[in-house]
């Protein structure tokens, strides 16, 4: 028995790495990610956050522009890679990982015309595993719309 008992910490270790390797390896389905911000179902949980609707920043830019400029400026950032979508379709989802586990995020960005020139930018960031994300979601997103309505105001 004692001689099994040892052997328990190496199981432990190794089903670390193995978990380990599932999320820094599993792939990305976009037909699960790449979904409309307004109208992609909610998990109810706290790991995700969404900017629609009235809550959907309108900036005064083209949606093209805008669609570019967003695309240049999220692929821009730390650990990201576009998963679906171009400026084109007006709607990119991108996956963030996180630094030290490498958990993915998924964020959507979906570009709306309006009236004058001015465009309406709805997100949706949410993780894919857990059930907590301590507000990074939420955090990425506003800090992501603040850089972007800088590059707009700067143009």
């Amino acid at each position: 028995m004692k001689k099994y008992m040892m052997l328990v910490p190496y199981i432990l270790i190794f089903g670390v790495i193995v978990l380990m390797a599932y999320i820094r390896l599993a792939p990305s389905d976009s037909a699960v990610w790449h979904q409309d911000p307004e109208t992609a179902a909610s998990t109810g949980k706290p790991n995700e956050y969404r900017l629609t609707g009235d809550l959907a920043p309108i900036f005064n830019i083209a949606a093209p522009d805008l669609a570019t400029l967003v695309d240049e400026l999220i692929e821009a950032q730390p650990r990201v890679a576009r998963i679906a979508g171009n400026p084109s379709t007006l709607m990119i989802t991108f996956s963030q990982r996180s630094m030290s586990v490498g958990y993915p995020d998924y964020i959507t960005f979906k570009i709306s015309p309006m009236d004058e020139g001015r465009s309406k930018l709805e997100i949706l960031s949410r993780s894919r595993f857990g059930h907590s994300d301590l507000g990074v979601n939420k955090l990425r997103v506003e800090q992501w719309v603040g850089l972007i309505r800088g590059l707009v105001v700067g143009r």
